[in-house]
């Protein structure tokens, strides 16, 4: 089972540090490079059979008062969506997760994250392939009191399920406490090494974005991905069951 993970930052696909600043026009606006951008990222995530994706944005004005994660689903080979909402600025974004899968989604949880300020969130949901199991696409604070929090949250919500994939961007690394809590309380193993380095996408120092996963799970391959339409590197594993 291939499987992926991604903070597409809403297709905005920020280049270097100073297009933070220099195209801040695509935060708030939709425009034909965005467009563009997401049918790559469509292209690139019909390689696999599992696609968590963070940074979605539900139909906000930056991305044409339009779900991304409608366009993904059309444009891709995905057959199933489970999405989620966790924050609205005004009119000009809605900030989401979205699980997207080649086999049926049952059993979704939309998950509220704990934290000072509000809008971190993950998504839980039941895959039924040749082998069930569960998956869970989070997005994680960037404080470290709401990362524990937030860690702890989801080890509670997410206990009885098993297998158990947990998958994101965690805004810590892999030997980070949060990340580890999280492990350590679900009985799960961190997949993604502090090697395997995703942000920034130009020059990735930080290994922010996770796979963690039962110990049933055998994984044969597992590593972040040079391909660059975010400010995020995706990570890729391929699983058995």
């Amino acid at each position: 089972m291939k499987f992926v993970t991604y903070n597409i930052q809403a297709a905005i696909g920020t280049k270097a540090y100073r297009h933070y600043f220099t195209e801040v026009g695509h935060q708030v606006f939709n425009t034909r490079k965005k467009t563009a951008t997401l049918k790559k990222i469509a292209e690139f995530i019909s390689n696999y059979d599992v696609a968590c994706i963070q940074e979605i944005d539900l139909g906000g004005r930056r991305s044409g008062y339009k779900c991304q994660g409608d366009h993904l689903l059309e444009l891709s080979d995905f057959n199933y969506i489970a999405l989620q909402e966790n924050r609205r600025v005004g009119n000009i974004s809605k900030h989401g997760n979205a699980i997207l899968s080649k086999f049926p989604l049952y059993d979704v949880h939309d998950l509220k994250l704990p934290g000072k300020r509000k809008g971190r969130g993950a998504i839980m949901a039941s895959v039924d392939g040749p082998d069930k199991f569960h998956v869970v696409n989070g997005h994680f604070s960037l404080g470290l009191a709401d990362q524990l929090d937030q860690a702890r949250f989801l080890a509670r919500a997410a206990r009885p399920k098993r297998p158990l994939i947990i998958a994101g961007d965690f805004n810590s690394g892999s030997a980070s406490t949060p990340v580890n809590l999280l492990a350590d309380e679900l009985d799960l193993r961190v997949l993604t090494k502090p090697n395997v380095k995703t942000y920034p996408s130009w020059n990735p120092w930080r290994d922010y974005d996770h796979i963690l996963a039962s110990p049933q799970i055998s994984v044969d391959r597992i590593g972040s991905i040079d391909i660059r339409h975010s400010d995020h590197l995706p990570v890729e594993a391929e699983f058995k069951l």
